[in-house]
């Protein structure tokens, strides 16, 4: 079993998004447990890069690029799916409210869903990239500050990452 985590800590929202999947050939349960989203926030997707750790507009999408849509699936067609409800072939595979449901007019949101096309393992994988939570409709106070309507997001990792760290004991060097 593969298990993969998003740790979401920015402007004021936290939880996580947990990525599980037993072998390429089987589905993804993704559970996402969010707290303080102060109903500002909508769509969440997977973006193609993750987040940079140095550098000025972290979540921008300069840093993170666009959705993560490796089979180049159209989203301004006609056929494109308007929410939940179709097969997961028909969005792209970042489109986690499109195939699911959108965070709108929540203040948390604890919910897993089946995702039929959201690789952890080859080259379409969503390993290494990030989670990007948008504000709904675009919050225009923080889009002319930010220069875009994103509010938060974190990498998709390994949950081994997110092991936690023991260190020796201090007081053994202690003089």
């Amino acid at each position: 079993m593969v298990v993969n985590r998003a740790v979401m800590n920015m402007r004021g929202i936290s939880g996580y998004f947990n990525f599980r999947q037993a072998s390429p050939f089987d589905v993804t349960q993704l559970s996402v447990n969010l707290t303080n989203l102060r109903e500002l926030v909508g769509p969440y997707h997977v973006h193609n890069f993750p987040v940079p750790s140095v550098r000025s507009g972290q979540c921008s999408n300069d840093n993170v690029g666009g959705h993560w849509n490796p089979f180049a699936v159209d989203t301004t067609s006609p056929p494109y799916p308007a929410g939940p409800g179709s097969t997961h072939d028909k969005y792209e595979i970042g489109d986690l409210s499109g195939k699911h449901m959108s965070l709108s007019g929540r203040s948390t949101f604890q919910m897993t869903f089946t995702d039929f096309n959201l690789p952890l393992f080859g080259q379409n994988s969503i390993v290494g990239r990030s989670v990007v939570i948008h504000l709904v409709g675009g919050d225009r106070s923080f889009v002319l500050k930010s220069g875009n309507s994103i509010l938060a997001c974190a990498d998709i990792l390994p949950e081994s990452q997110f092991a936690e760290q023991t260190f020796p004991n201090v007081s053994a060097f202690s003089r």
